[in-house]
């Protein structure tokens, strides 16, 4: 496992923050312990290994931020395929430089903006890559990382580098051995993945400030970022134009580039100071003095740390397994990179419209990746930030406003559409039950019922023929069952409103997914628009976007009803031929049919935990009478699908989704239905955990001795659970949940 690089934190009483231990050589940062004075025992970000997911298909990246922060200043491989989509691959050894935007886990790749890359030698003679870019070598030994903090030396270079971030900056440390070569490309023609510059400008402001913005398409296709960078030295510069020199002040092209040449008689790291805005150059400004200005590098850094402790610290565990503590806390660390904060410090933010609104009674937030999401990560927060739920509601509503939609998959105030479902419905829906916005129950009830009647996506065929026919749109089994349960999430909220006809109308709905059950197959499969069940019918077969189901088969689709557990079991025949085929699901041949695509990965049996579709599948045996069964596959998941390693997630974390279900289910339960706030019991990872989310800590707790692996019974606070359930208001009340072990 990576080693994270480490540090001392005393925090005094006051607001003050005193960061000591954070000198660092030409070849490597110092490394520290990292302890709290609160504590003897490790801070909780030293189990933080940011470069667990890097590799294999995970997608993550290691770079410095914050939580929820709209800086992600992470280092950038050249992309040599899809692994590459979070500018960062584990398996590389060439960078092409530091940009201050990345996506955490996706399937698609975008972002990667406003590229900072220290070099020495002349720009115009350097060797460059097929895409005109130049590039430099590294060892993975010679890099660090670790909650808000990442450091690499270069050699070829000569340089020492340190990023640290705050919620809408970041700050560059280059230390250079060689005195004589003190130079930085600004690059804003770097783009990969589905990226593409437009229009790109930068202005010379004086001799240490440099401002500028880029408007780029791609998945997202209308996509402006701006920023003012600060350097703590004087320096000479160059324009370029897609490499070729331009004189003047300023430049606006396609793809503009500026070399800066900083002064040679002194030995001090050259330091930057980075603001973003996706607003305008002034909103950088507004951001940089609000964030940026009058502090020191350790202080940002140790700012930064803290966020996260604080964030990590409302969950203490206790348990002498580091590598599994190693995993619960990285698993929590990547569930709260998004979403992420989109607005200026005065509120203005960026909309779904293309215009620029301003909003100061709540936080702009972007990045939902809401077929994912919705599942456990979108859950997680509401536990443990509740305070963040009111602005997830109002910048989903807002994102209604500005479109007369509620969004899909939302990337910089761009809809992607490109995945299935209205899922910001449970987030609303969820939110509402709960208690925990402010915004008009009208407003959420007019957004989601429009999302729920539109004619795109095949939801007037689904609204035609209570089911989606498999010859008129495709997806149309994995459509018709995510619309059926984001139609029962309706339908709660309709029944808390009075509303009796549309409860009837989506509880209806809802019941969607019994169309769609071959009882002779045991599989959920595709029909006509006479009814007839599609055939040549195969249940290993996939094929990316050209089959009824959505990167998945009909294998990890079928289980999909996570609203309706018992008429689920009941269209199977009974509960003994349910937990068969949950059985056969597990344990039948691995094999997949077909063009298979890359995210239907962490195989077991059929089940694919690399993908989402089948993320509630093992905690439906704890409704029947064989939870054991049940227990031994989130264990087996736990303990196969996620390592503390580089290529340690089984596929992508699609942002913080694959994490969360890791952090459930270490804890010892998981939100199967995500609306309405029950969390069915799974078993516990380890021997205690505390929870602060409410009032009074949470404490879950693991009664056992060795050899006893099989959960007996549960107590809440000394009583018996007659159910396998723990409710939302049980948690926040605060109290004590035992886990009494047994051999089975």
């Amino acid at each position: 496992m990576k080693q994270t690089i480490k540090r001392r934190l005393l925090i005094g009483i006051s607001t003050t923050l005193l960061v000591v231990g954070c000198a660092s050589s030409a070849k490597k940062a110092s490394i520290s312990k990292a302890v709290s004075t609160e504590s003897p025992e490790h801070a909780v970000v030293d189990y933080v290994d940011p470069f667990i997911g890097t590799g294999g298909h995970g997608h993550t990246f290691p770079g410095a931020l914050v939580p929820f922060g709209m800086v992600q200043l992470s280092p950038d491989n050249p992309s040599k395929g899809w692994d590459w989509t979070s500018g960062y691959h584990y398996s590389d050894d060439t960078l092409v430089g530091f940009s201050h935007t990345h996506l955490s886990g996706t399937g698609v790749g975008d972002l990667l903006d406003i590229l900072f890359m220290p070099f020495n030698g002349d720009y115009s003679e350097r060797d460059k890559d097929e895409k005109g870019r130049i590039f430099t070598h590294y060892s993975h030994d010679n890099e660090a990382a670790s909650p808000g903090y990442y450091q690499l030396y270069l050699p070829d270079e000569k340089v020492n580098v340190e990023l640290t971030a705050t919620r809408r900056g970041g700050m560059h440390k280059y230390d250079f051995e060689e005195k004589s070569e003190r130079q930085l490309l600004i690059d804003l023609a770097y783009a990969q993945n589905y990226d593409k510059p437009v229009v790109s400008f930068m202005r010379v402001v004086d001799e240490n400030t440099v401002v500028g913005y880029r408007l780029s398409t791609g998945w997202a296709r209308n996509q402006p970022v701006y920023f003012k960078a600060v350097f703590n030295q004087p320096f000479n510069y160059q324009f370029y134009d897609d490499q070729k020199a331009v004189d003047g002040h300023n430049i606006q092209a396609e793809k503009t580039q500026l070399v800066l040449n900083f002064n040679v008689n002194t030995s001090l790291p050259v330091e930057a100071k980075v603001a973003l805005s996706y607003v305008s150059i002034e909103g950088a400004e507004a951001n940089f003095a609000a964030e940026l200005a009058n502090r020191t590098f350790d202080n940002i850094r140790g700012a930064a740390e803290l966020a996260w402790a604080n964030q990590l610290s409302k969950f203490e565990v206790k348990d002498s397994n580091v590598k599994n503590k190693t995993k619960f806390y990285t698993a929590l660390y990547h569930s709260f990179v998004a979403p992420q904060t989109f607005n200026d410090v005065n509120g203005d933010y960026f909309g779904a419209d293309g215009a620029t609104h301003n909003d100061t009674t709540f936080e702009r937030n972007s990045l939902f990746s809401l077929w994912d999401t919705f599942r456990a990560q979108q859950p997680l927060i509401t536990l443990s930030n509740p305070e963040r739920v009111d602005d997830i509601v109002k910048s989903l509503l807002a994102f209604y406003d500005e479109t007369g939609l509620l969004p899909s998959w939302d990337l910089m105030s761009n809809e992607t559409d490109v995945m299935i479902g209205y899922h910001a419905v449970p987030v609303l829906v969820d939110a509402y039950l709960k208690g925990l916005t402010t915004a008009d129950p009208s407003h959420i009830y007019q957004a989601i019922k429009t999302s729920a009647m539109q004619d795109k996506f095949g939801i007037d065929l689904y609204r035609q023929y209570g089911y989606i026919p498999s010859e008129l749109e495709l997806e149309a089994v994995s459509k018709t069952l995510e619309y059926a349960y984001d139609d029962w999430a309706i339908a709660q909220m309709a029944k808390a409103l009075g509303k009796q006809s549309d409860y009837t109308m989506f509880s209806e709905r809802a019941n969607s997914y019994r169309t769609l059950f071959d009882q002779s197959t045991g599989f959920m499969r595709g029909r006509d628009a006479d009814g007839n069940w599609v055939t040549p019918f195969n249940p290993t077969y996939v094929e990316h976007r050209k089959t009824d189901y959505t990167e998945a088969n009909a294998w990890q689709y079928t289980f999909f009803v996570p609203h309706d557990v018992d008429g689920l079991k009941a269209i199977f025949g009974g509960e003994s031929q349910f937990v068969a085929k949950l059985d056969e699901l597990f344990s039948t041949s691995s094999e997949l049919q077909g063009d298979v695509s890359p995210d239907i990965s962490g195989l077991i049996g059929q089940y694919a935990h690399g993908n989402e579709p089948v993320h509630h599948v093992a905690y439906l045996y704890a409704f029947t009478d064989s939870k054991h069964s049940g227990e031994d596959r989130i264990k087996e998941i736990r303990d196969t699908m996620y390592l503390a390693q580089p290529d340690g997630l089984a596929g992508n974390d699609d942002l913080g989704q694959m994490s969360a279900w890791y952090a459930f289910s270490a804890i010892g339960f998981y939100p199967m239905n995500p609306v309405g706030g029950e969390f069915v019991l799974g078993t516990p990872e380890f021997e205690e955990v505390s929870l602060s989310f409410g009032e009074q800590p949470f404490v879950v707790k693991r009664n056992t001795i060795e050899g006893n692996e099989y959960v007996k019974e549960v107590r809440l606070n000394g009583q018996l659970l007659e159910t396998p359930i723990i409710t939302y208001a049980q948690l926040v009340q605060g109290g004590e949940l035992e886990f009494i072990m047994h051999d089975k």
